[in-house]
């Protein structure tokens, strides 16, 4: 049975109300502690393939993983598990996107994409894309420090949860959850932080 780590990156450093995605935040001074947090529900991660979006939120955490690891495996980044871009929202606070556009977004997330940016379908394509090629292979335990939109929609595929229910899915900063994988696609999801 494969076990899979879908870990959500900690706290970025970014006022509240902010709209950001793509854009690369550091973390807050907090790191460590959700750091330890974060550890203290994974298991030994010796043997296990750690993959990483490349913003530098989730990089940093995926590092500091990967750092206890005993072996030859690399820590792996794969631009498909970065954060959905919102484009020219990209560092708005919400309050300031105009209402008419955010009222025509929200109708239809799933397929209409944001001002230059992604929809969520575009997200789920390629969330889809990494996970179908990645999990074809012979590990047993992952990891995977990514962001919430692509854990949303992981588990929207595993659970069988239409895209447009996404948010019902809720999750914190540094949240962890643990996936596995049996024969015939049996799966069970848990979440543990």
């Amino acid at each position: 049975m494969k076990q899979i780590y879908l870990v959500r990156h900690t706290t970025p450093d970014v006022e509240k109300g902010t709209c950001y995605g793509r854009t690369d935040l550091p973390v807050m001074h907090t790191f460590a502690q959700e750091l330890a947090e974060v550890k203290s529900v994974l298991p030994n991660l010796t043997q296990t393939q750690i993959y990483s979006s490349p913003l530098q939120r989730c990089h940093h955490l995926a590092k500091a993983l990967a750092a206890e690891q005993a072996q030859d495996l690399p820590l792996i980044t794969d631009n498909r598990l970065m954060e959905m871009h919102f484009g020219d929202w990209e560092m708005q606070k919400w309050d300031d996107i105009s209402p008419d556009k955010l009222q025509i977004w929200m109708h239809n997330f799933v397929e209409t994409p944001t001002p230059n940016g992604e929809s969520h379908r575009e997200v789920h394509t390629r969330s889809m894309d990494f996970w179908h090629e990645k999990f074809a292979l012979p590990h047993e335990t992952y990891c995977i420090v990514t962001h919430y939109g692509v854990i949303q929609s992981l588990l929207a595929y595993l659970l069988h949860i239409p895209l447009d229910k996404l948010f019902r899915i809720d999750m914190g900063f540094g949240a962890v959850v643990r996936v596995s994988l049996g024969l015939e696609g049996h799966c069970k999801v848990k979440f543990l932080r």
